[in-house]
């Protein structure tokens, strides 16, 4: 099957791109397109208009600049699992980016066109929450910042305005004696996780705790957070004890649903365990000699 006719737009700017979703009706924005082409091609999505973005150069960009990782709407999954930088220093990026399906969507799709779909079983939405970090959107009125947080509402829906292209998403470069994981259960390559979690430390010349974020992927009605599990966490010094606390927490606070995948205790239990791996792995690169938990 093709996809259904559609009118086709290639802004080069940033400012061109806003105009369009501002004048056309109920347009769609096209960035790496793997959840939108096949889509289109099996006509679950018949769009009238599509706005292709990918001839803005000014959108395709990873770097740090003013006490941000930025990563640019053009910033491929391929770019991040690539990246030096991501190797050296930014661990839960560097774990998530070869799980994202297979090399060749990873080739093409985007960090960014990720984040915005809010399909909670998305992998980067949780590591944006976990970093405490933010989008930065265009409109009409200009430009406004959007802390993760803030941003998902419902599957496949966020606070974004109408008329709005994410054009960055950010999280603050991390400080000394900061770590961060991601770990996922999948059946097989290129499926989506059936859990995930993304856990950042931050660790005080006395080996405490002083900051920590988890976010949970495929087990509530959008990427969460483990508010409780991060309170738990501050403060302590890091311990395999406190780890599976920590654990047991986060999976009270998921919110699974069965399906054909397991049913709700299963996935509980497996936020539980990925909790764990995750912050053991955190608290190993922020420092902390690593005792795998292994329950």
């Amino acid at each position: 099957m093709k996809a259904a006719a559609f009118e086709h737009h290639e802004p080069t700017t940033v400012d061109k791109a806003v105009s369009l979703l501002e004048s056309l009706d109920s347009p769609t924005i096209l960035a790496g397109g793997q959840s939108l082409v096949p889509m289109l091609r099996f006509r679950l999505a018949r769009p009238d208009t599509v706005v292709d973005i990918n001839g803005i150069d000014s959108l395709d960009y990873l770097h740090e600049e003013d006490g941000y990782l930025k990563l640019g709407a053009l910033a491929r999954h391929a770019d991040v699992e690539d990246s030096d930088l991501i190797d050296e220093k930014y661990g839960s990026f560097a774990d998530t980016a070869p799980l994202v399906a297979d090399p060749q969507i990873r080739n093409r799709g985007t960090i960014v066109g990720s984040i915005a779909q809010a399909d909670p079983k998305g992998d980067w939405g949780s590591v944006l929450l976990a970093h405490d970090g933010e989008v930065v959107a265009q409109g009409p009125d200009g430009e406004r910042v959007i802390p993760a947080d803030e941003l998902f509402l419902l599957p496949y829906d966020t606070s974004l305005g109408e008329n709005e292209l994410v054009t960055e998403a950010r999280v603050p470069v991390p400080e000394a004696g900061e770590g961060s994981a991601y770990h996922k259960l999948k059946r097989k390559t290129g499926d989506y996780a059936m859990a995930g979690v993304a856990a950042r430390l931050v660790l005080d010349d006395d080996g405490r705790i002083t900051d920590a974020g988890i976010g949970m992927t495929a087990v509530d009605i959008t990427n969460a957070r483990a508010r409780e599990a991060e309170a738990h966490l501050e403060g302590e010094r890091p311990s395999a004890d406190l780890f599976e606390a920590a654990g047991e927490l986060a999976a009270e606070e998921s919110n699974p649903e069965s399906d054909e995948h397991g049913d709700a205790s299963y996935k509980e239990r497996m936020i539980d365990v990925l909790t764990q791996r995750a912050l053991g792995d955190a608290a190993e690169r922020a420092g902390v000699v690593k005792r795998r938990v292994t329950p």
